[in-house]
This record gives C-alpha cells, structure tokens and sequence, in this order.
C-alpha cells in the first residue's frame, strides 16, 4: 500500500481499534456519502467542532467493484455501496493512512445500520487497513472512543445541518419536475 502505510496488527481478540483524543486533530474522519443535500451540513458541523471531516462523493463503479469484492454478497446493496465508499477512498493512495479513521452511524437496532460496522470493519481487515479505525457514532454508546465526544453545540448543529437538509430537499423535489433544463434545479 502506497503512502508509506505500515498496517499493523488488529488485536487478537477482534476488540475495535479506539479512536483517542490524540487522533481528534491528527486523524481524517472519511464519511460515506449517505444523504448529498443533508450530509455536508454534517461535515461543516464537525469540521467547525475541530474534526477533520472529509464527506466522500457519490458513489462510484469503483466503489461498487470495492464493496462487491470485500462484503458478502447476501449484504444489502446500501451496505455493499457505504463500504465500497470507504475501502476505495483509502484504496486511492489520497490520504495518509497512518492517520485516517472511517465514520459511520450505528442505529443499535436489529436492522443493518446496526451491522455496517461489523461489516465494514471486516472489509478493512480483508483489504490490508485493519488498523484503520472504524468509529461508530452511536446515541447508545455501544462503543467509548473518548476522541468523539460532543459537546451540545455540536450536537445541536449537527441536527440543524438535518433541517437544513430536509427543507432544501423538499424545495429541491417540488421544483425539479417542472425545470426546463435537466439538472437546473438542484
């Protein structure tokens, strides 16, 4: 792996790499595209709060081919398509991997969201970045990572970039049938 990466050994016992303090101001949280109008409001959120928060674009034939060759094939295809995201930004040789982390959201439900961690964890096993941390953003707490913790000013922008995002979708999808020129509205 280009970078000057040096993987190293996942604990043995699976236990998930901690996302530290320390990493707060050195590492890149990668974030997949999960929402184009809503998510970049989350970024500025957590960039204003002191992370170095990076949204990735929209998905890709590359990140398709990623997600398809590291999770299994009986996975929903959101789960095929989030860590395909991940695996091919770390894949591009853009960032330096010794201090870079992937963000995804935990539900703790029984649904999927709940499992992408799991999945994208094993994915970045599977491709050579097990020491890439994989760190869930979770109301439950089902993991502490002492590095994301937020105060409420963040939280509370956070939950004002999903307004924002609500309301501009919703103007979005009721102009968009009658644009003259595809692709005007947005």
């Amino acid at each position: 792996v280009s970078n000057g990466y040096q993987p190293v050994k996942t604990p043995v016992d699976n236990s998930p790499i901690i996302f530290t303090k320390g990493m707060k101001a050195k590492h890149t949280l990668l974030s997949p595209q999960l929402s184009p109008i809503h998510m970049q409001f989350v970024e500025a959120a957590f960039r204003y709060s002191g992370f170095k928060a990076e949204l990735l674009p929209e998905v890709d034939p590359g990140a398709v081919d990623a997600g398809l060759k590291y999770v299994n094939n009986d996975a929903c295809y959101p789960t095929i398509l989030v860590t395909g995201q991940l695996i091919n930004a770390l894949q591009s040789g853009k960032y330096d991997l010794n201090n870079t982390s992937v963000l995804i959201t935990q539900t703790g439900g029984g649904c999927r969201a709940t499992n992408y961690v799991a999945f994208i964890r094993k994915a970045l096993k599977d491709a050579g970045f097990g020491n890439v941390p994989c760190v869930p953003l979770s109301v439950q707490g089902l993991e502490s990572h002492p590095g994301m913790k937020f105060d409420l000013r963040t939280i509370l922008r956070a939950c004002q970039g999903m307004i924002y995002g609500d309301l501009l979708m919703r103007v979005l999808y009721r102009v968009r049938p009658y644009e003259e020129t595809p692709g005007s509205a947005n």
